[in-house]
């Protein structure tokens, strides 16, 4: 990748023709272009950027309860060691980057620096240094463009962002999202025409429109490929790495956000359920938590956590249960109880007859739920 030119000396002019406001907006498009971009000299010309906002618009102590979160911010998902790591280099080296935020009345709506923000408060900080930024139209699609292709969001936050954001501007609901892109995505392939979609993210908007226009694919189908294009992703990536997160039973995505469980390991965990071990759901969900924290607190490899998997069908698909004879027996001894048979019997056996296949039916329950 090229070196992108400072941005100081290409915003030089611009100083003197614009607004302060506009300036500020301008130099804030640049820190989303160089993330996205991915640039080698990142850090170096993000310093420079925010030494130019703090030129323009002053850096301020602001205190920490007058900030509150982006609503739109797409990383929902902030462990608490990567809080205590950066209050431990608060605590040694003090406040090195100043946070973004955006002028609410007497608040401040924060938009960059949110781990930050959290570590400040835990150590018990009043306030923090920040420089001021206008607000811009479409936050949600800004912040989750400066997160999408260079901060480590995990794929569910990833994933509930991207739906979001392609739902805002598609008008097809969450819900649809997945089952129109699976739709669209398995006609192209039986259509052999997948590696056209796949070059259409690289080029132009205009050239993307024109390209999905041969594809002969409806008017839905055409605004949801186009947004996720927009956003540089691959449709059909996302099909398989990322929505795929959101099907994932609840206690997955908790391990995924509060135990920092990757991805790739959760879809491997995901397969030990009920209908695949072909057990009772609150079994498969007990199997399924063991082996998660087992894959945490070994820091297994998504190899190693393969066969895991495998290790926990082995006990339940592999293993076939012995017909009893007894069981058999008192099936069919129950059968022969007709109700004529029962109406001629006195009370008594038939209340203790009661007792006892009651008790007998709650423990087949328990066993069936193990």
């Amino acid at each position: 990748m090229s070196r992108i030119p400072a941005i100081n000396q290409r915003f030089t002019g611009a100083y003197q023709a614009t607004e302060q406001a506009q300036r500020i907006a301008e130099l804030q498009a640049e820190v989303e272009q160089l993330r996205a971009a991915q640039s080698p000299d990142l850090e170096a010309q993000l310093e420079v950027l925010r030494e130019q906002l703090k030129a323009q618009s002053g850096e301020l102590a602001v205190e920490l309860e007058l900030i509150y979160p982006n609503p739109h911010q797409p990383r929902q998902t902030i462990t608490s060691e990567s809080i205590q790591t950066i209050a431990r280099s608060l605590e040694k080296d003090g406040q090195i980057t100043p946070l973004i935020v955006i002028p609410q009345g007497e608040q401040y709506l924060l938009w960059d620096g949110q781990r930050r923000w959290e570590a400040a408060k835990s150590l018990g900080w009043k306030t923090l240094q920040a420089v001021t930024a206008p607000m811009p139209k479409d936050l949600h699609r800004k912040a989750l463009l400066t997160f999408i292709h260079h901060e480590d969001l995990n794929p569910l936050d990833k994933a509930e962002a991207i739906v979001k954001e392609v739902a805002d501007s598609t008008g097809v609901t969450a819900e649809e999202i997945s089952t129109v892109l699976s739709t669209v995505l398995r006609r192209l392939e039986r259509g052999q025409q997948i590696n056209q979609l796949t070059s259409l993210i690289a080029v132009t908007p205009e050239e993307q429109q024109k390209g999905l226009q041969q594809l002969d694919i409806s008017e839905t189908e055409t605004a949801l490929l186009l947004s996720l294009l927009d956003l540089g992703l691959n449709p059909a990536s996302v099909k398989a790495n990322l929505l795929s997160m959101l099907a994932l039973p609840p206690d997955l995505k908790q391990a995924i956000q509060e135990q920092g469980l990757k991805g790739a390991h959760a879809l491997a965990l995901a397969s030990l359920s009920d209908k695949t071990l072909k057990i009772a759901e609150r079994q498969a969900t007990k199997e399924r938590l063991a082996a998660t924290q087992e894959v945490i607190e070994q820091d297994l490899t998504v190899a190693k956590t393969r066969e895991l998997v495998a290790q926990v069908k082995a006990k339940y698909l592999n293993h076939k249960p012995v017909e009893s004879k007894e069981v058999t027996v008192a099936a069919k001894g129950l059968e022969k109880l007709s109700p004529g048979i029962m109406k001629t019997t006195n009370q008594e056996q038939l209340v203790e007859l009661r007792h006892i296949l009651q008790q007998k039916l709650a423990e087949i329950e328990a066993i069936l739920a193990e």
